[in-house]
């Protein structure tokens, strides 16, 4: 019981820890730069770039959005909707045409 709650405590001061990271603003800015570079690779589009609306969630849903703008491989314009998960470091994207708004064709 001891070491399960030893366990607890020191899970929720990495948690604290993690927080505190990205309180400062270059912290912010490096956050930013690593979610860009994830969804401009995963997006799969040539001249790839983020349209600069991007929305942050809190650490209860620790995903950050992005729009990414490029090329795709018939050279047409596309435009992808990319989650980034802060605590995996992994991003996904959707096709964003006619979502949030954006119909880029």
């Amino acid at each position: 019981m001891a070491s399960l709650k030893l366990f607890f405590v020191a899970g929720s001061i990495a948690l604290l820890g993690t927080g505190a990271l990205a309180s400062t603003p270059q912290s912010w800015a490096a956050l930013d730069a690593r979610v860009s570079r994830a969804c401009l690779l995963a997006s799969g589009l040539q001249r790839a770039k983020i349209v600069h609306d991007k929305a942050s969630f809190s650490d209860r849903v620790p995903v950050e959005l992005r729009i990414v703008e490029g090329y795709n491989k018939q050279s047409a314009i596309d435009v992808r909707l990319c989650a980034y998960d802060r605590r995996t470091r992994r991003a996904t994207t959707v096709e964003g045409s006619g979502r949030l708004g954006v119909n880029r064709h």
